[in-house]
């Protein structure tokens, strides 16, 4: 298959119509030039033949008056050889050519629209085409202001067609961006409206099918929390010791958890979140990970200096909790390794390596089966992996040495 990299159709067009002007101008000049060429050969075959008759074949002067006739031609006199010879261009530009004539005793002048020949034999003898010579001055103008016409026209049908095109091209990016309220309704029966009204319907159903779900999601999660804070309120009236309570509110806190994950992936998922975006020290958005997880510190080793990050605090801040607590939990020793070089904020634990490949981890709900017995439910890569893509960096991983790599990269 022919494929051309970092070609625009639009550009491509456009390109193809200015040369496609080029070309026409082109041979529209070149016809002219041609026209141009062949009206001169003509007059200077007339002049030597006109030459001929009168100096070789020396006709009778009715002859040569039926001649003149025939041809259009007139004798000139007085005045007007005085302005022919004061005014008179020459048919003939170019100097060896003209010379070449002149050798042969024959001038060929332009003057007040009319070709005129002049001829040396003992005298000077002067006639006058009473053809009138080709206007090309006004010829060359009517061209152009043609050409420049049909360009116009040609460009402004060019661009009309394209025009879609380029809406469609913007649609779809702010579609990318999560933007819902788009309209690419193309009005036509081409292929090009054909695509645009099948996207449009396309996005149409997206939207029914987001509300349909982020409605489903909504009811889920408030359903779910009845129950939750109802157990929150029976465990402080239970008559259990301490320790089972303790539990209890584990649990329940475990699930609150996970609710709200299941509500922050669903944000993501819409891409409905408002970024506060601002400049923080990296290790301050550490700091509020390892508050989050209440850690000790014997588990993890932290390398951070005075780098600053342009994020979203809270947003940012879970990101990295979630890093640090998957590492936490699959690594098989401690501490874990919290360093940053090379741009990139590296969390480091060592263990097994991964069985599948590693974009297979960041969809929502996946897992390893090798660690079914550890809690959670397969959405903390998948929400790391988000946030990091709406704050407009890499998330990236790689495998060496017994040890994992979970790096969020800061610069392209």
């Amino acid at each position: 298959m022919l494929s051309i990299k970092n070609n625009s159709i639009i550009v491509s067009t456009k390109i193809f119509s200015f040369i496609a002007a080029i070309l026409l101008l082109s041979t529209t000049v070149l016809a002219i030039y041609a026209t141009i060429y062949k009206d001169k050969n003509n007059e200077v075959h007339r002049a030597v033949m006109l030459y001929d008759k009168l100096f070789m074949e020396h006709p009778s002067k009715d002859d040569f008056q039926k001649y003149l006739k025939k041809h259009t031609l007139t004798p000139v006199t007085g005045e007007t050889i005085e302005n022919v010879k004061k005014f008179g261009k020459p048919l003939i530009e170019d100097e060896l050519l003209r010379r070449t004539l002149q050798s042969g005793k024959i001038n060929i002048y332009i003057y007040n629209g009319h070709y005129y020949y002049a001829y040396e034999m003992h005298d000077m003898y002067y006639y006058r085409s009473d053809e009138p010579m080709t206007p090309f001055k006004l010829y060359i103008s009517l061209v152009a202001v043609l050409l420049l016409f049909l360009f116009i026209m040609f460009y402004r049908y060019m661009t009309q067609g394209i025009k879609p095109l380029e809406k469609l091209h913007k649609n779809i990016k702010d579609f990318s961006l999560g933007k819902k309220d788009i309209d690419t309704r193309v009005d036509g029966t081409d292929e090009v409206a054909q695509v645009a009204n099948s996207f449009h319907e396309a996005v149409k159903k997206i939207e029914a099918l987001e509300k349909s779900r982020s409605l489903f999601m909504r009811n889920v999660m408030h359903e779910l929390k009845t129950p939750i804070t109802k157990g929150k309120i029976m465990t402080v009236l239970l008559e259990i010791d301490d320790k089972e309570k303790e539990q209890l509110n584990e649990l329940f806190e475990q699930m609150q958890a996970h609710l709200n994950n299941l509500a922050l992936v669903e944000s993501l998922t819409a891409k409905s979140l408002e970024l506060d975006k601002k400049s923080y020290a990296l290790i301050d958005l550490i700091e509020q990970a390892t508050d989050m997880l209440d850690t000790d510190e014997d588990e993890l080793n932290i390398y951070i200096k005075d780098e600053t990050i342009y994020v979203d605090f809270n947003l940012f801040s879970f990101a990295i909790k979630n890093l640090i607590d998957n590492a936490m939990k699959y690594a098989s020793s401690l501490p874990v390794i919290i360093k940053y070089e090379n741009d990139c904020l590296n969390v480091i634990n060592r263990g097994k390596e991964l069985k599948g490949d590693f974009n297979s981890y960041l969809k929502a709900f996946a897992r390893d089966s090798t660690y079914s017995n550890i809690e959670g439910m397969g959405l903390g890569l998948h929400i790391t992996n988000e946030i990091v893509q709406i704050h407009g960096y890499k998330f990236v991983y790689k495998y060496k040495d017994g040890l994992h790599y979970f790096s969020i990269c800061f610069k392209n």
